[in-house]
């Protein structure tokens, strides 16, 4: 807009000087035209009056001439009047004639000339004037010869009159052609300077429109510019001010305003008012910043802080340069910015910077923990680099080999001089692989080591793209030869231990039939015995009869126990939806009889439907419903509460869990005559009992079997108790 600007006035200014020029020109003309209208006229008049007046001087002297002749031939003194007046007029005439002629030489001459005649002739006359009485002049020789050079005189007089008149007429014919051309060319002249104005005028008037154009392309193009620069204010948190050094007067931008944390035009813009602002460690900063203004003329980047109204401190940046306009009015015009961010983004980076030369420490002793931990997990590192097509061995992919650090330039080829012949193969096709595909499988193979002993290798790797998006692939190589003797050896345990779980199925099979096809044989014999012979026996018989049938029926509730103990053990733990109302209710039917024994009241709440196998949580809550059964007060309603929440994990103490995973939490309480709470997990524990067999019938298998059901759901279950109070078990079990 500038060069626009620049260019307009300068075009304006010489269209300026040529038009003043050509209308100064214009004018010139025109009245040098009007002066030559004018003399032209004038020499046209003074043509005329000179033909008039000769032709008054001719008739003069006519009139003289007549007057003389009455007088000689009247000799009437009355005719020497006429005479003498008209003398008087040719004096006129001539001196009138010689005034017009003035600025003409050849009629001067003529005119001069003229009068010699005239005098001659007059003094030819003045003879016969002077005399006072009548002469008869037809007798007088000298006036017939006088008066034939006197009419000769007067021929003279016409024809240098005649003369005269013909160089007037020749004079009036030149100036009446140069008048005519002048008076032609006077509207012609007149056009052209209208035509010339007209077209300066067009050509004023098309420029000022597009002048006008400009400014408005201009305005509009200024409009959007202090829009942009509006916004971009807002945007890059920066405000203007401008200070004129002639007037003093400071103006402040919209945002600036808003960078001080007010509303724009808030407040007058002065130094004392902005020193409100000022952070109190700064003021001697910005009053030397104000001070600098003035003498310097200049403000440089300078750093301060200010304290918004809200009571945030803000770091600002502000920069200065002296602008000086066209009539020399001195403005300072500034740029203010919150530099805050940036101040903060700085802070961080050095902090960044800090922990980067931590981390880079950190990454030395990485690298260096790295290298022991390859030795002591007998494993190296490689890079295969996809633009140079070269590896890169760690120090120990080197030991692995048999050879010292660093001892050759790792290649495919001289790596497949260490692959066992056998499995050369495998290293060639996943090299290839590792080239086209750019991922390996995993490989395992045997490499023939420099001291000739054979290891078995395996190798894993994946591609790997680092910021500048170059592509490598990074594997490791582990000397997995121990951990393969002991798979070998775990094959061999594990079919000895197969072989050992087959024998137990095989023990279990007989526990289940065998073992109690002659327990059974027992209890039929005892009962039989006790039905026929009861009476044939002594009461010593009859007590070691009652004691075989106890046995024997401790002996069956002991089989099934185990029985049941090693079903929950072998089952398969595949988990389905299982709502835990159904459960219960199918535990309170299977244990109905023994609730109506003991009059128990069973409370519960409405129980969550969880993953589960729904034969083992009935097993539970059976198990779990039982033990409060059997173990209640005497004459006490036994009371059992069952209810259910979900938790999370990190909320339970009971479960020295601090993550964020839930739980449904189920309880079940009950009145019972409790136990010492140093007993809580020993309860758990395969044919534990905490009371004598004689006191409660029991085989110490149902809270084992409850244990290692809950296990089977990855949960957990603890038992809290108080001697003659009560015992919760709680269970938690995974949502």
């Amino acid at each position: 807009m500038k060069d626009i600007k620049h260019k307009s006035s300068t075009f304006h200014q010489i269209i300026f000087a040529i038009s003043t020029f050509i209308i100064l020109f214009i004018g010139v003309i025109t009245v040098k035209h009007i002066n030559n209208i004018s003399d032209s006229s004038k020499l046209l008049i003074h043509t005329y009056e000179v033909n008039l007046e000769l032709e008054h001087l001719f008739s003069h002297i006519k009139d003289s001439e007549n007057s003389m002749r009455g007088y000689l031939i009247s000799k009437d003194t009355l005719d020497l009047t006429p005479y003498q007046n008209a003398t008087k007029e040719v004096n006129k005439s001539f001196l009138l004639l010689k005034k017009l002629n003035a600025e003409s030489p050849v009629q001067l001459h003529h005119l001069e000339k003229l009068y010699e005649i005239v005098n001659k002739r007059n003094e030819y006359i003045s003879d016969y004037v002077d005399q006072k009485k009548a002469i008869d002049l037809s007798k007088n020789a000298a006036f017939i010869r006088n008066f034939k050079e006197s009419r000769m005189l007067l021929s003279e007089i016409r024809d240098k009159l005649n003369l005269m008149i013909d160089i007037e007429e020749l004079y009036l014919k030149q100036r009446n052609s140069q008048y005519n051309n002048q008076i032609y060319f006077t509207p012609v002249l007149t056009l052209s300077i209208l035509f010339i104005t007209l077209i300066l005028i067009i050509f004023a008037y098309h420029q000022t429109t597009k002048d006008v154009e400009r400014l408005q392309a201009s305005n509009v193009k200024l409009n959007k510019s202090q829009f942009l620069s509006y916004q971009a204010e807002i945007l890059s948190e920066f405000g203007t001010w401008e200070w004129n050094l002639n007037t003093g007067i400071i103006t402040y931008s919209d945002n600036l305003y808003r960078i001080l944390g007010v509303e724009p035009q808030s407040f007058v813009a002065c130094q004392e008012n902005f020193m409100k602002f000022v952070h109190p460690e700064d003021i001697d900063i910005v009053n030397a910043i104000f001070d600098k203004i003035l003498d310097d003329e200049d403000l440089p980047y300078s750093y301060f802080r200010i304290i918004r109204p809200n009571g945030e401190t803000r770091f600002i940046r502000s920069v200065g340069k002296l602008f000086v306009d066209s009539p020399g009015n001195k403005t300072v015009l500034g740029v203010t910015g919150d530099i805050t961010d940036e101040h903060n983004k700085n802070e961080l980076l050095k902090s960044n910077y800090l922990d980067m030369i931590k981390v880079n420490n950190e990454l030395k002793i990485s690298e260096e923990s790295s290298k022991q931990a390859e030795i002591l997990g007998n494993y190296g590192s490689w890079i295969l680099d996809y633009e140079s097509l070269k590896f890169r061995y760690s120090d120990n992919k080197f030991r692995l080999l048999g050879c010292e650090p660093q001892s050759f330039e790792p290649t495919i080829e001289k790596l497949l001089e260490f692959v066992h012949p056998n499995d050369k193969q495998i290293v060639i096709d996943a090299n290839e692989s590792a080239l086209n595909s750019r991922e390996i499988p995993t490989m395992n193979y045997r490499i023939i080591r420099t001291d000739g002993k054979i290891r078995r290798f395996k190798t894993i790797a994946t591609s790997f793209t680092d910021l500048s998006g170059a592509h490598s692939m990074i594997g490791t190589t582990q000397d997995v030869t121990e951990d393969y003797n002991k798979s070998l050896q775990l094959k061999k345990r594990n079919k000895e231990l197969q072989q050992n779980i087959n024998e137990l199925n095989e023990f279990n099979h007989v526990a289940s039939h065998d073992l109690q096809e002659p327990l059974r044989k027992i209890q039929t014999f005892t009962s039989r015995i006790n039905d026929k012979e009861k009476d044939n026996l002594s009461d010593f018989g009859n007590e070691y009869l009652s004691r075989i049938e106890k046995a024997a029926d401790r002996m069956r509730v002991l089989i099934n126990d185990l029985l049941q103990y090693s079903r929950t053990n072998r089952t398969e733990k595949n988990l389905v939806k299982t709502d835990l109302n159904e459960v219960l209710f199918d535990s309170l039917n299977e244990l109905s009889q023994n609730i109506e024994e003991k009059n128990a009241i069973i409370n519960h709440s409405q129980l969550p439907v969880i993953k589960g196998i729904h034969f083992q949580i009935q097993q539970l809550f059976s198990n779990l419903l039982s033990n409060s059964l059997k173990y209640s007060k005497e004459n006490t309603t036994p009371v059992i509460d069952i209810n259910s929440i979900e938790v999370i994990a990190s909320t339970e103490l009971l479960l020295k869990d601090n993550s964020d995973k839930k739980y449904h939490k189920i309880t079940f309480t009950d009145n019972g005559i409790g136990f010492e709470q140093e007993y809580a997990e020993k309860i758990f524990l395969l044919f534990n009992r905490l009371h004598g067999k004689t006191e409660y019938h029991g085989t110490g298998v149902g809270l084992a079997i409850c244990k290692k059901i809950v296990e089977n759901h990855r949960g957990y279950i603890i038992a809290n108790s108080q001697p003659n109070v009560g015992t919760t078990f709680t269970i938690y079990i995974p949502v």
